[in-house]
C-alpha cells in the first residue's frame, strides 16, 4: 500500500527531492518507522494568545505552548493502517525545553475521496484537511484550511475571528546535509499564531506491526473530517 503522501500527491511525489521521497515515502506495508533528532532554531507563539488557551493546547498535544531557541527535539514518524482500514503516518514530536518534555502529536490519513486529513492532539482534538505539493527546490509543501474541533456529539468550526491556517515546508538542506522544517499557523484575523524552525537528521528501522509502540496515535479512531 503506498504512503499517505504519496498516494495522495500522485506523479507529482517524483518532484520531491529522494530525500524528502525517502521521508514520506514509506507506508504501513514497508513494515519500518523513522526517528528523527535535532533542534529548534526557534518556537514562538503570539502574545495575542490567551494563556488558558495555551495550557489546554499544550496539555492536549495540540500545539507547542512554549516558546525558545535552540530547543532539542526528536520526531518519530511510524506507519499503519487505522481501525477504519486507513493508510496512517503517526507524527510524534518531543520538544525538550529547560525542565520540561512539550509534546505535539498528529497522525495523518488519505480519506475515501483522496484527500490528507490531519486528527491533531491526544484525543484526537482537531481534524484538518491539508494539501501536499513539490515546490521548485523539491521541498514538501503542506497547507492546512481551518480545523474543526472534535467535541463528544460532533465537531465544531471556530468563530470566523479564531479561524486559522498551517503552513508548513519540509526539504533537504544539501548545504549542511540534514532536513530543515518550518511551521506557521496563521489566523485570519490576528496574524501568525505559532511558528516554529528547525533541522533535524533522521534513520530508518525495522518496525514491525507486532513493535509499533503502545500509545502511537490518538486514543481514539475519528471517522470525521
Amino acid at each position: 500500500m503506498p504512503s499517505v503522501v504519496s498516494a495522495v500527491m500522485g506523479p507529482e511525489f517524483d518532484r520531491l527531492h529522494p530525500k524528502v521521497q525517502w521521508r514520506f515515502g514509506f507506508g504501513s506495508d514497508d513494515h519500518v518507522a523513522q526517528f528523527g533528532t535535532g533542534v529548534m532554531d526557534t518556537i514562538e507563539h503570539s502574545r495575542l494568545l490567551p494563556p488558558p488557551a495555551l495550557w489546554l493546547g499544550g496539555a492536549r498535544r495540540m500545539v507547542p505552548a512554549s516558546a525558545g531557541e535552540n530547543i532539542p527535539f526528536t520526531i518519530a514518524n511510524y506507519a499503519y493502517v487505522d481501525e477504519l482500514r486507513r493508510e496512517t503516518l503517526a507524527f510524534v514530536r518531543r520538544f525538550q525545553f529547560p525542565g520540561r518534555e512539550v509534546s505535539l502529536d498528529s497522525v495523518m490519513v488519505r480519506d475515501p475521496e483522496g484527500d490528507a486529513l490531519d486528527y491533531i492532539g491526544a484525543g484526537p482534538d482537531m481534524v484538518v484537511s491539508t494539501s501536499c505539493a513539490a515546490d521548485e527546490e523539491g521541498g514538501l509543501r503542506l497547507i492546512s484550511g481551518t480545523p474543526r474541533f472534535l467535541a463528544p456529539r460532533g465537531s465544531i468550526k471556530p468563530p470566523a475571528l479564531l479561524s486559522a491556517e498551517t503552513f508548513g515546508r519540509e526539504w533537504w538542506d544539501e548545504k549542511e546535509g540534514r532536513h530543515r522544517i518550518d511551521i506557521e499557523v496563521r489566523g485570519r484575523a490576528l496574524g501568525r499564531l505559532f511558528h516554529y524552525s528547525g533541522w533535524f537528521t533522521a534513520v530508518q528501522e525495522s518496525c514491525p506491526p507486532e513493535k509499533l509502540p503502545a500509545g502511537v496515535g490518538p486514543k481514539r479512531v475519528d471517522p470525521r473530517k
